[in-house]
């Protein structure tokens, strides 16, 4: 049965598609979560809400093309939400660019590099590290969770062509830090043998 079968099912009152949708995406969520906040128990209790919250709701939930962007975007806002929370208590003012976003990409997925070449991948890293948080997300949902400019711009409340933007920004970063690192590392070699 297709994800958005499940969904419909869900939508009409049906347990076992609530079960269906929480087995197919748990992973993906929790992992997602996990990139926000380096608390599980935040993460983990953001989950199982969103999923109450489906199953109170589902007589009003709409219709969707991708569950998974669905799922993803309301995690997402939860997350955030209860970030707000948390500093608004501690009366802190949070800016919306502010919350942390943690990655841990596959780097073989955001760029082919040639294998046993622990260096480059050490230092994309670090490129990857010296994105913006916004950047990052943007990154990670684009190779990582394999998802096009417009379900990047839907999850994070951003318009196509701001997802767009944000990413061919970062890209053109990336590729500008991993240059001069290429340059640095050849002219070291160059000066070794010559």
């Amino acid at each position: 049965m297709k994800e958005t079968s499940w969904w419909e099912q869900l939508r009409q009152g049906n347990k076992e598609a609530l079960s269906h949708i929480y087995h197919e995406h748990i992973g993906l969520l929790i992992n997602y979560g996990r990139k926000f906040t380096k608390n599980d128990q935040l993460v983990e209790d953001a989950v199982h809400d969103l999923f109450v919250d489906l199953w109170q709701k589902h007589q009003n939930l709409g219709q969707t093309d991708s569950v998974a962007r669905y799922l993803l975007g309301s995690l997402r806002r939860r997350i955030i939400r209860q970030d707000q929370k948390v500093k608004k208590h501690l009366q802190q003012d949070l800016d919306p660019d502010l919350y942390n976003f943690h990655v841990s990409l596959d780097v073989e997925k955001l760029m082919v590099l040639a294998e046993g070449e622990e260096m480059r991948s050490q230092q994309l890293k670090n490129a990857i590290n010296g994105l913006s948080k916004r950047q990052k997300e943007a990154i990670y949902l684009r190779f990582q969770s394999e998802m096009d400019y417009e379900q990047v711009g839907e999850i994070m409340n951003i318009s196509y062509q701001s997802a767009r933007n944000l990413i061919h920004n970062a890209i053109k970063v990336l590729r500008k830090t991993m240059t001069l690192i290429i340059l640095l590392i050849s002219s070291s070699i160059f000066k070794i043998f010559f």
